[in-house]
């Protein structure tokens, strides 16, 4: 099915969290800058960044909003601070994305072609060129959305699939299923909030995943091995718990608890082999996560100030 034209006379609002990646920003700003179809709004949530990204704003982008944060409060923070400007603001559709990735310059316009099919619209992405493969399935006792081999849903020739997950890379959301299914959960600091908030979304509107690659991710940008991800990709899975709980998921939670071993044990050994990787803090960091996680310790890591 091909994409209708854009409905006249609906608003969009571009919500761009950034932290520390000023020059990755600035070729953001521009690719949004350069849309076929203009942003109607462009708001930037500034992470309390400490690289110069508030003078880079100021000197070369000063036609557009910024909020400076005080304090760091992760992508999760950045994003529902955004998202409820932009509700507050009465715009139609809010465009959720990092500031590592550039929209390609007819994104804005197909992506809202798909809008008469749904609430939530996600495109592919392109990283060094290649088309990430991204469709996947909730492992419901896992907490975690697994990811297919290959994209069996265009490889059969459809322009679009339904989903029940997201990515706030490039994402465009209704401002109606905002308001229905509530802004970011916080608590998540990084990793894991845009997944299950699909989630979330799904329970209150339809989500499309579409053929179309309008994202393209930095060269080299990738998640990083680090104490974080190690860290926050065990203790959030239990706010993925939560959530999946809150809305009536059957999860075993024993089940859960073994999946949960499982990751701290794979993530200790994948540490161990790699001599890079190898150090007490990111040893420590999963069983930690898994303790805290056990303990309800979410929001900001505890090493951050």
């Amino acid at each position: 099915m091909n994409p209708a034209p854009p409905v006249v006379g609906e608003h969009v609002c571009a919500v761009v969290v950034t932290f520390n990646r000023k020059l990755l920003l600035r070729t953001c700003l521009e690719s949004l800058l350069a849309q076929t179809r203009p942003i109607d709004h462009i708001l930037i949530i500034n992470n309390a960044s400490s690289d110069g990204t508030e003078a880079l704003l100021a000197e070369e982008f000063p036609q557009l909003e910024v909020v400076h944060m005080g304090a760091n409060t992760g992508g999760a923070g950045g994003f529902h601070e955004g998202m409820k400007r932009a509700l507050e603001a009465g715009y139609d559709w809010v465009w959720v994305m990092d500031d590592d990735i550039r929209m390609r310059p007819d994104a804005l316009e197909v992506m809202l072609g798909y809008g008469h099919l749904a609430d939530l619209i996600q495109c592919r992405k392109l990283v060094n060129g290649q088309v990430l493969v991204w469709e996947a399935i909730w492992d419901a006792n896992a907490c975690a959305a697994m990811t297919y081999t290959r994209e069996a849903s265009f490889d059969n020739g459809r322009d679009w699939t339904s989903i029940s997950y997201c990515c706030f890379e490039g994402v465009l959301i209704r401002r109606a299923l905002i308001e229905r299914a509530g802004l970011p959960d916080t608590r998540y600091f990084v990793i894991g909030d845009d997944t299950t908030y699909g989630f979330i979304a799904s329970q209150h509107g339809h989500l499309i995943y579409i053929r179309y690659a309008g994202v393209e991710k930095a060269a080299g940008q990738k998640a990083v091995r680090s104490r974080m991800l190690f860290y926050l990709g065990v203790r959030n899975r239990f706010l993925t718990y939560e959530t999946f709980k809150n809305c009536g998921v059957p999860v075993n939670r024993n089940l859960f608890l073994m999946h949960q071993l499982y990751f701290v044990f794979s993530s200790c050994a994948e540490i161990l082999r790699d001599p890079k990787l190898r150090n007490w803090p990111n040893l420590k960091a999963p069983v930690q996560g898994f303790v805290h996680g056990l303990q309800n310790r979410f929001g900001k890591p505890y090493w951050i100030a």
